[in-house]
């Protein structure tokens, strides 16, 4: 994928039939789609990476009781006149219940309106820009 990339952005591509590669010349709107595109997967992809709880989820693999849903006991031996003794088992937490309890919330880069509003600007031929934090500094 990276290297049909580097070559898309050398104007060159993969011809399918010829088996080779082929000078090809892209349209600016055709490049800046792609690049808003490209750049709006990596924002949802570094977002899903942050909200993730992997501390939480290597926890419950590695050691599965340190996160527990609940305990239950059972009865080993019940003799009259002895004490009772009981078994302790730890049930632990599901890995979708660990996602949904730890998960962190989404940073918001991006208006959760963004890829409508993309859309909608294909659809109707308007300017298209690439998403820009609220942090960034415009020259």
């Amino acid at each position: 994928g990276l290297s049909s990339l580097w070559r898309l952005f050398r104007g060159k591509k993969w011809n399918v039939l010829r088996q080779r590669v082929d000078s090809c010349s892209y349209d600016l709107d055709q490049l800046r789609l792609l690049v808003v595109a490209v750049q709006g997967l990596i924002h949802l992809l570094v977002d899903l990476i942050n909200s993730l709880p992997l501390y939480s989820l290597g926890l419950r693999l590695c050691r599965p009781y340190r996160l527990a849903a609940g305990v239950k006991f059972r009865v080993l031996r019940h003799e009259a006149g002895r004490p009772l003794r009981l078994l302790m088992q730890i049930n632990p937490l599901p890995y979708s219940r660990v996602v949904h309890t730890y998960r962190l919330p989404s940073c918001g880069c991006h208006p959760k309106h963004s890829w409508g509003a993309l859309c909608r600007k294909l659809f109707l031929g308007e300017l298209i820009y690439p998403w820009r934090q609220r942090g960034d500094k415009q020259d």
